[in-house]
Order: C-alpha cells, then sequence, then structure tokens
C-alpha cells in the first residue's frame, strides 16, 4: 500500500519526495530517507502535505480536521493525533480498504498547499 500511496501521489504536479535534515547532522550532510519521506508541492510556502512512513505503512498529513468534520466528510480510516505539530494531526495507516481515503485526503491537503 506504500507504495501505491506513493505511486498516485508522487504523479500530481510539481511534486517532490524529499527526506529530512537530521536535527545533529554535520554541515554538508546529505538528507536521510530512512526514517520518513516528505511529500511538497514544489513553489509551495508551505512545509510537506504528507509524510510518508514505509516502516509502518501511515501516512501524516497536514490537516487539522475533527473526529466529527471527518466523520461529515465519509472517512472513517483516519484519526486525529494529540500529539506532534498541530498542522500535522491527521494519520491514516495505509491498507487496502484505506488507500481511497488516503489518496483522498492527501489530496486536500496537496490543494491547500
Amino acid at each position: 500500500m506504500f507504495t501505491s500511496f506513493l505511486k498516485e501521489a508522487v504523479a500530481w504536479l510539481k511534486v517532490g519526495v524529499h527526506g529530512i535534515k537530521r536535527k545533529n547532522a554535520a554541515a554538508g550532510e546529505p538528507l536521510d530517507y530512512s526514517h520518513y519521506l516528505r511529500l511538497r508541492k514544489q513553489g509551495s510556502l508551505y512545509g510537506g502535505f504528507a509524510y510518508v512512513y514505509a516502516e509502518r505503512s501511515s501516512i501524516n498529513l497536514r490537516l487539522s480536521y475533527t473526529e466529527e468534520e471527518l466523520q461529515a466528510m465519509g472517512i472513517s480510516s483516519a484519526r486525529v493525533l494529540s500529539t506532534g505539530p498541530h498542522a500535522y494531526r491527521i494519520s491514516v495507516d495505509l491498507t487496502d480498504q484505506s488507500l481511497d481515503e488516503a489518496l483522498r485526503l492527501a489530496r486536500i491537503a496537496y490543494d491547500a498547499t
């Protein structure tokens, strides 16, 4: 499901896949792609619209909906996180059943950035 999600999301206009700069990284050290991938719309002043974790096959999205708002949208596979940056509070575990909802939410986050 991880690769299916990436295949679709990176096909959207101007989407780049980025690693992260570790806090303890030395000057000139390359980006780290081992923990998660950051999907970002090129030219956007915002950070990534989605953070994709291969190891646990989940994504965190730049969305801050409540559980009630997600339910009203017909989204049943997402959950609201109580920790981490407020802008990235929606998480989805990627499964056969959740892939379409994850892509739908990722598109909303992409369009908002």
